[in-house]
C-alpha cells in the first residue's frame, strides 16, 4: 500500500461555539488554539466461566466526553470566546462546539458536540514576567459528538 499524502494539519481548522444549543454558531477560530477531546469509553467486562480459556466479553454505554479548548483571552470583541464561556458557566447555561479540521468548506468533514455543561470556572491568568499572549481554557462536559459532512 502505498503512503498516504492526504494528512491535514490544524493551521485551517474551522471552530465555532453556540450557547443557544445550535441554532447560531460563532466563529471563535481566530482566538483558538487547540481542542483536545478526553472520554467516551464505552463501558466493558469480561466474565469467565468454568469451561473455555478464554472470556465472554459484553459491552455497555459510552461514557461522558471531555472537550477541552485553549483560547487567547480577549475583551474587546463581541465574539470572545471568554465572554460566551464564562456567562454561560454563571448562568449553567449549555454550550456546543464544532470545528473542521480542513477549514468548514463544503464537503469537508465537521465534528459537532451535543449539548453540554462548561465544567468550571473559567479566568485569565498569567505572569507578569510573561510576553505570552494571556491563555483561557474551557472544557465542555458532554454526551456525544456527530461526525457529519458540511452540506451548505
Amino acid at each position: 500500500m502505498a503512503q498516504t499524502t492526504g494528512s491535514l494539519s490544524w493551521a485551517n481548522c474551522k471552530i465555532e461555539l453556540s450557547d443557544d444549543s445550535g441554532a447560531t454558531w460563532i466563529d471563535i477560530s481566530g482566538f483558538t488554539n487547540s481542542i483536545s477531546v478526553d472520554g467516551g469509553e464505552r463501558a466493558t467486562s469480561e466474565y469467565f466461566t468454568a469451561t473455555g480459556d478464554i472470556p465472554i466479553v459484553t459491552s455497555g454505554k459510552r461514557g461522558l466526553i471531555e472537550i477541552t479548548t485553549k483560547c487567547v483571552y480577549t475583551e474587546d470583541a463581541a465574539n470572545a470566546p471568554y465572554i460566551m464561556v464564562h456567562e454561560a458557566n454563571e448562568a449553567q447555561d449549555p454550550l456546543m462546539i464544532r470545528w473542521s479540521p480542513k477549514g468548514g468548506a463544503i464537503g469537508d468533514f465537521q465534528f459537532t458536540s451535543s449539548a453540554g455543561q462548561c465544567a468550571a470556572p473559567v479566568y485569565p491568568q498569567g505572569a507578569a514576567d510573561s510576553a505570552d499572549a494571556i491563555p483561557i481554557e474551557f472544557t465542555i462536559k458532554c454526551g456525544s459528538i456527530t461526525k457529519s459532512v458540511i452540506a451548505l
